[in-house]
């Protein structure tokens, strides 16, 4: 019986560690209740108190001393009413994780107060479409040596965006697709020499009637470069299997996620799985559907 005791003892305190490891959320403010507001513990990456909302309208003072009483570390927010004062406001709070998703009146001046951040670890900026952003000003986001990851997806912004984000050294992930960008080499991303983490999907512009875009076998060439990578992941693309092999010229690659929208024999993972042991490689083959929608992606390139 004594074993069965303390094993049960050890159970009861495990539990109990477990139980504690994650505090009882705070109710959402009924001023932001109309900002559909949720609270939850944690968000891609992020570990602490994160709240999310959406605000079409500007917020009410009321609403702003509702977001700063919770004292949340991660904040994601995004319609109509966030725009350059909103985050200036959001400047001001000791903010850790923050997540822009549709922020359609938000332009390039945004970028001063979000270098104001010191505490931002993680940024995120997606479905940016409008003109007025075009992420030229990121360049100012140097002075926040705390920040180590970047997504920047679903945006209009282009080559100017990418030569800011090259100034960011201190970077330790990236993601980046769905932008206007159409440069293959991606010369940027060699002055990212602490970059461990690269989510890269496909951006590209039209000119002259073609499609360029930002994905391609020269890609590989510039990655096989960057010597602190440990994990790539790609997605909608067509590789050639003697364009990833060039990825076995890096000495700290421990995974290399393909998809989704890769489409590659497989018989060429297999090979790649032979040539790299060292590497988890991750893929699934295309459905006859996903194989037509990367063909209509990729039939101007």
């Amino acid at each position: 019986m004594k074993p069965t005791v303390a094993v049960m003892g050890a159970l009861v305190l495990v539990c109990s560690t477990l139980g504690a490891a994650e505090p009882a959320l705070p109710p959402v403010p009924e001023a932001l209740v109309p900002l559909k507001a949720k609270i939850q513990n944690g968000h891609y990456g992020f570990k602490g108190l994160y709240l999310e909302f959406r605000a079409d309208q500007p917020l009410t003072e009321e609403q702003w001393k509702a977001v700063e009483g919770l004292g949340a570390k991660g904040i994601g927010t995004g319609g109509k009413g966030i725009h350059d004062d909103a985050i200036a406001r959001l400047a001001t709070m000791d903010i850790e994780a923050l997540n822009l998703d549709g922020a359609e009146s938000i332009t390039d001046a945004c970028c001063a107060s979000l270098a104001k951040m010191k505490s931002l670890r993680r940024l995120s900026m997606g479905h940016m479409l409008q003109k007025e952003f075009t992420g030229k000003d990121l360049a100012l986001l140097k002075d926040v040596p705390s920040l180590e990851a970047l997504t920047l997806a679903g945006a209009a912004t282009g080559e100017a965006a990418m030569a800011a984000i090259g100034e960011l050294t201190q970077l330790k992930e990236l993601a980046n697709w769905h932008t206007r960008h159409s440069d293959p080499t991606n010369p940027y991303l060699l002055k990212l020499t602490h970059l461990k983490s690269l989510n890269f999907g496909r951006s590209s512009t039209v000119r002259g009637g073609k499609t360029y875009s930002s994905l391609t076998d020269a890609t590989m060439e510039t990655l096989a470069q960057m010597k602190a990578l440990e994990s790539i992941e790609l997605h909608d693309y067509r590789p050639r299997l003697a364009a990833l092999q060039k990825l076995k010229a890096l000495p700290n690659l421990k995974k290399l996620h393909l998809g989704p929208g890769i489409d590659i024999p497989a018989e060429d993972i297999e090979k790649l799985r032979a040539e790299m042991p060292g590497v988890k490689i991750e893929w699934k083959a295309l459905t006859d559907a996903e194989r037509k929608r990367l063909d209509d992606t990729l039939k101007n390139d």
